[in-house]
Parts: structure tokens; sequence; C-alpha cells
């Protein structure tokens, strides 16, 4: 492929996961957030002074000459690299998912042979299968995210996306492709296990509803609040919601700097899992105006080296100190393990 070629096909990909209704950074899904952010935060406005205050509002959301900050730069080059490689790692996933969920349909087979007839209509197996499918996603997002933060080599690849000190939807690019790709596998194997149940449950393949391949529940978690968790949007979920339901500002908090936040809010769309193993830290009502990143002085962390080849080098660096030293070099220092505390963000 010549340079030419090479550039039309980047555009082509970029293009593509702009424009496509069911991609995860689609202009529309943006612009949907978007509009429900700045009509939340006019509106607690309007509430507490009487009066909404756009400009105001766009002031309290924007951070001040935030596209000129570094950290928004490493963000487009990894966006960029993320979109150009994703056809060919998704599709290593998907056959990696459907070798799983071959091999868990073989084994409830042989173990319980063939499920009778549920007596479902198709309607009813499809709902059932997205909400299955729905949930084998964020159990597998919750394990994944969870041990990145606590397991020592694992973290030094994920650390990647703390380091940015400004939260825009395209953070949410901003990860080594190594790490994307043990994301990747984690996924295959929850939602591939998933699918392999379903299978022996109905006796058949089941299809999930979906748009250009994606679930629709997590679509419409896209669509709504799904881009402020990387954002200035402060928008908290209180109470019992905030037990349910993971909000921008919940993720917020998991960015932060503030020791107190380390290693919490661990999940994508649901609270639960973060409240069932005690990781769960609810938003105030009032914005804290958290800060983000990691500290590391002397170190340029938005550098293609420090984006692309320091988290490799840490990762083998600590993998080498765990296979030959004592088993607490393993554990992230911000994790639930004694051993050598690391100065490190989580």
């Amino acid at each position: 492929m010549d340079l030419n070629s090479a550039i039309r096909f980047s555009i082509r990909q970029v293009s593509s996961e702009l424009f496509s209704a069911g991609s995860i950074f689609s202009v529309y899904s943006l612009a949907s957030s978007f509009a429900l952010g700045f009509a939340a935060l006019a509106y607690r406005r309007l509430r507490r002074r009487g009066r909404a205050n756009l400009r105001a509002t766009a002031r309290a959301v924007f951070s001040k000459n935030f596209a000129a900050r570094d950290s928004v730069h490493a963000d487009i080059k990894l966006f960029v690299l993320s979109v150009i490689f994703m056809p060919a790692v998704i599709g290593g996933l998907v056959v990696s998912s459907n070798t799983i969920a071959m091999g868990v349909h073989s084994l409830l087979g042989k173990a319980f042979g063939p499920a009778g007839d549920t007596g479902l209509s198709d309607l009813q197996i499809k709902a059932i299968t997205t909400v299955v499918l729905f949930l084998a996603y964020e159990i597998g997002y919750f394990v994944d995210h969870y041990l990145k933060h606590r397991v020592a080599f694992l973290w030094e690849l994920h650390k990647l996306h703390h380091t940015a000190d400004v939260l825009t939807p395209l953070t949410n690019f901003r990860n080594h492709p190594i790490d994307n790709v043990i994301f990747g596998y984690m996924l295959a194997t929850f939602i591939g296990g998933a699918s392999g149940a379903l299978h022996w449950l109905f006796n058949r393949q089941t299809e999930m509803f979906s748009v250009d391949g994606k679930n629709i529940l997590f679509l419409c978690f896209l669509w709504t609040i799904g881009h402020l968790q990387h954002s200035q949007f402060w928008i908290p979920f209180p109470g019992v919601w905030g037990r349910l339901i993971l909000s921008p500002a919940h993720h917020q908090i998991h960015h932060s700097t503030d020791p107190r936040h380390f290693n919490r809010n661990l999940g994508s769309v649901l609270a639960v899992w973060d409240w069932m193993f005690g990781t769960l830290e609810i938003p105030t009502e009032k914005n804290p105006r958290l800060t983000y990143g990691v500290d590391e002085k002397g170190v340029n962390q938005h550098s293609s080296a420090s984006i692309l080849l320091t988290p490799v080098a840490k990762s083998a660096s600590a993998l080498w100190r765990a296979l030959v030293s004592a088993p607490q070099f393993l554990f992230n220092a911000r994790g639930v393990a004694v051993g050598r505390m690391l100065r490190r963000h989580g």
C-alpha cells in the first residue's frame, strides 16, 4: 500500500467512525449527548438562579484553550490509531468470541443434554438476548477494569488512559493498543460464554437488537450520557440512581487525582458492580472541581514515546519483577494488596 492509498484508507476509517449511527464516536451520538448535557446544566442553573445563562454554562463545560492542550493532541493521535487498526482487532475478537461460544454450547450440551422448548416467541428471545449480552459486556468491562487497577503490569498499560489531564470524548480512545487487545479478549470471553449459553438454552443461534452490530442498550447509554463521562459536564446521579447507573460525574471521580478517589467507579454503564464490590463513590451535587492526570514529574506523558513505548517497557519490567521477585510486585499500589507502595494513579 503506497502513501496515498494509506491516507485514503485512514480517511475512510475515520469517516466511518464519525458518520455511522452505531459507531461509538458518531457525530450523531455526540450531538445528542452534548445537547442533553447542556439542557441538564441549563435547567439546574435555571432552578438555582432563576435563569439559564448559556454562556456561563459553556464556560463551565469547556476548559480555556483546551484544544491547544498536549493531552488533547495525544487523544487525537490515539483516536486515529485506534480507528485504523480497529477492523483487524475486531475481526480477531469475533473469531475468538465465536470459538468460546461454540465451546460453551458444546460443554452444556454434553453436561445437560439439549435444552427443552422454552415456548418463547422470537421477539422475547431477541429481547432476552439483548439484555444478557449487555450484562455480559458490563461484567467483562468491570472485571477487566478491576484487574487493570490492581495488577501492576496491566496497570502500566492502562495508566496511559489516566494520564489525560483534560477529559473530552476523545479520551475514550486514549488507550494503548495492547491494552485494547486485552480488553477485547476479556469481552470475547464473557460475551462468547453468554452467547454459547443462550444458544444451548434456546436451541439456536440468537440475535440481539442492534445498530451496526452494537447492542441497542449500550447505544441508548451512549446517545444520552455516555460521551459525557469523559467531559467537563458535572452531572451527578445521587441516591438510588447513583447506585444503579454511573453518571458522568461518577466517571470523572474515577479520573480524579484525589487519593480518596483512587480505584473507584470501575464500571461502564451500571454502578451495581461497584456497589457490590465496595468500589462505588457517589458524586456530590456540587461540582468539586476535580483535577485529572498522573503525577510523574519530569515526564512528558503526551509524547509519542510516552503513549506507545513507555507503557510496554514499564509493563514488561513490572511483569519481570513479579515473576522473579516477591508476589507483592504483582499488585498496583492503589489496589487492595499489601507490599511495596508505588506512587501511581489508579
